[in-house]
């Protein structure tokens, strides 16, 4: 039987961070969560983990800043991606300090948030036992004069702005977000989750926490983070997962992988650029042979 996650706060990086924990066993294992979600999706994939790898991992999964129940800065500024990965070198510290049998964690992140996580670990080699990636957001140079520092970064933070963030109920925004993508993949269970997670009461209905322009600022965030020569620096083995259907360009994917000193690629049928929310067993099981191969 999966122990279910107790919540708790981490200070760290002079910020308050909201984090769900489970018990267990194995190694320490940092979960990073993509922008606009939240701590509480990563729940099917820990469960579904904890059962499948043995030793269970000692799983820890934190909402970003102005994300969930963390701390949220006013400034647009204090979303740029530098500043992301800055929040996991700390939080990464902390946690190994915890762990008395271990000095490094395990990291492992999507989009956005496995970016991050590979941008901690370049800065902080030490900090990292091992990393996975779930589509991470990777690109190359910009084209001469964009602003995009990753293609559509302008169009995602035009998109968040415009976004509803108030409904009538939990109920009504399941309803009508389920009918649409990326939700309308989701696996079911993943979706309650993140509801949970990014939803507050607000009046006689409910909001988004993280609202639309904040979302907006941490996509355009990205201009601030030179992933590649961080990416040089790590150290760590690499778990690259991929939807069949996802959104890291085979270019920059072969780059990853000869960047880095050792990477695995695992691609999960039928799964797009959300495929840990789409398909959280198959995410795990591929994690699981990961953690017993790093044993």
């Amino acid at each position: 039987m999966t122990n279910g996650p107790h919540e708790s706060t981490l200070d760290a990086n002079g910020m308050r961070f909201r984090a769900l924990r489970w018990e267990g066993a194995g190694p320490t294992a940092l979960f990073v969560h993509a922008t606009s979600f939240c701590a509480d999706g990563w729940q099917p994939v820990v469960a579904e983990l904890q059962q499948a790898a043995s030793p269970s991992p000692r799983a820890v999964a934190t909402d970003q800043r102005g994300h969930g129940g963390s701390d949220a800065p006013a400034d647009s500024a204090a979303y740029q991606w530098t500043r992301l990965a800055e929040d996991l070198a700390a939080i990464a510290s902390k946690l190994a300090a915890e762990d008395r049998m271990r000095s490094a964690v395990i990291g492992v992140g999507h989009s956005s948030g496995a970016t991050s996580l590979l941008a901690t670990a370049g800065m902080h080699p030490e900090r990292f036992a091992a990393l996975v990636a779930i589509e991470p957001v990777v690109w190359g140079e910009p084209m001469s004069g964009s602003t995009d520092s990753f293609a559509g970064s302008s169009f995602l933070a035009s998109s968040a702005r415009r976004r509803r963030d108030r409904f009538a109920s939990r109920e009504d925004a399941r309803l009508r977000l389920r009918a649409k993508p990326p939700y309308a993949n989701f696996d079911p269970v993943a979706l309650d989750a993140v509801l949970r997670g990014t939803l507050t009461i607000d009046g006689d209905g409910v909001k988004l926490i993280c609202p639309g322009e904040r979302e907006a600022a941490c996509y355009e965030g990205a201009a601030a983070l030179d992933l590649w020569p961080l990416a040089a620096q790590i150290r760590a083995p690499l778990l690259l997962v991929l939807g069949e259907r996802g959104a890291v360009a085979p270019a920059l994917r072969d780059r990853l992988i000869a960047t880095l000193p050792s990477v695995q690629i695992v691609t999960i049928p039928g799964g797009s650029h959300f495929v840990a929310l789409e398909r959280p067993r198959e995410v795990a099981a591929a994690i699981a042979r990961f953690f017993a191969e790093r044993r």
